[in-house]
């Protein structure tokens, strides 16, 4: 079946396209998501995408689903603000197009690649280790840069295709100092993200190092097939100790992507990180203004609202002369006048 379809690209231009779903089976997606493959005929080639849409299914319901698919959108766009025009690289899955405002809106993106990492957890190739570990690293960098935590890096949303990673499925992410929220799942849910979060721990704002903790564990699975649940496991692997020193600490102590890189001997330069800008803040705003008036029970509850406007005030009174006052003017004026008489009688 084919349907007309628009969408607009991540530079913001209307796209019109001729969309067919194909048969070809899609992984799929833990509702309130769900994925079909799309093949779009475009005026000059023919491109196959993964349509990601909510439904009314699983926790959450379609309010999750809308809030889910907004994540994914977003890091999307801030990705490809990042990239200012040149294509993704390779180790974050690519947004290719959206509707947000569409009655049944949609994310495209493209399609997957490899497999789970978590399928090849204890037998990746010796040779393909070490790739592993800095294409994950770099990948993570450019998320911090875009401004985006991932917040559900594991084994099943990071693939490997035997050159890159792919990081998929970014729709628990969020923007980096907006505040901490529960989301993921154990073992790779850090304890900032938990229900209840450790003592000494402080749930706090998402930051740049929140996935280094998820990255940092997935590091060891992959390469041993254990889980790192206790430091002491790492003594037995030199080569992931001297790696991941202090990746299970608290946030604020947990070192950064750059730094890991940087511990396997690739300290190349990492992305310019992303500078404020006020017109992507008030297109996001009005963004979310939009999804509340269609989809009020859909207001995402990570993002800040402004602070509210003081309540207005009286002025504090000011001292001019009033009514009640006026007969002082007036009788300044009259003694003038009787001195002005008295002066000339007197001549």
């Amino acid at each position: 079946m084919s349907i007309r379809l628009s969408y607009r690209d991540v530079h913001g231009a209307r796209i019109e396209a001729k969309a067919v779903e194909l048969d070809a089976a899609e992984p799929p997606l833990r509702p309130p998501l769900e994925a079909a493959r799309l093949e779009l005929e475009l005026p000059d080639r023919t491109v196959a995408v993964r349509c990601v849409r909510p439904v009314d299914r699983g926790p959450g319901g379609l309010a999750d689903g809308y809030r889910r698919l907004d994540a994914e959108i977003l890091a999307g766009l801030r990705l490809a603000r990042l990239c200012d025009g040149a294509p993704y690289p390779a180790a974050v899955s690519r947004l290719v197009g959206y509707d947000a405002d569409a009655a049944e809106p949609f994310a495209l993106l493209e399609p997957l690649r490899g497999v789970e990492a978590g399928s090849l957890a204890g037998t990746l190739p010796t040779e393909q280790r070490r790739r592993f570990q800095i294409r994950l690293l770099r990948a993570v960098r450019l998320l911090s840069a875009a401004g985006v935590a991932h917040r559900a890096i594991g084994p099943g949303t990071v693939r490997w295709d035997g050159d890159d990673v792919q990081i998929t499925d970014f729709s628990q992410a969020a923007l980096i100092g907006t505040p901490r929220t529960v989301t993921g799942a154990m073992p790779w849910q850090a304890p900032e993200q938990r229900p209840d979060t450790p003592p000494g721990w402080d749930r706090g704002e998402v930051g740049p190092n929140d996935d280094v903790w998820a990255a940092g564990r997935l590091i060891f699975h992959i390469v041993t097939g254990d889980d790192l649940d206790d430091t002491a496991k790492l003594a037995a692997r030199p080569e992931l100790e001297a790696l991941l020193a202090g990746v299970i600490e608290p946030p604020e102590r947990r070192p950064d992507a750059q730094t890991l890189l940087r511990r396997l001997g690739e300290a190349d330069p990492p992305p310019r990180p992303l500078t404020a800008d006020p017109a992507f803040t008030r297109g996001r705003a009005e963004f979310f203004a939009q999804r509340r008036r269609k989809h009020p029970h859909t207001a995402p509850d990570t993002v800040r609202e402004p602070p509210p406007a003081p309540e207005a005030t009286a002025p504090p009174p000011v001292d001019r002369p009033g009514r009640d006052a006026s007969w002082l003017l007036w009788a300044g004026v009259a003694a003038l006048i009787v001195v002005a008489v008295l002066l000339a009688l007197g001549r």
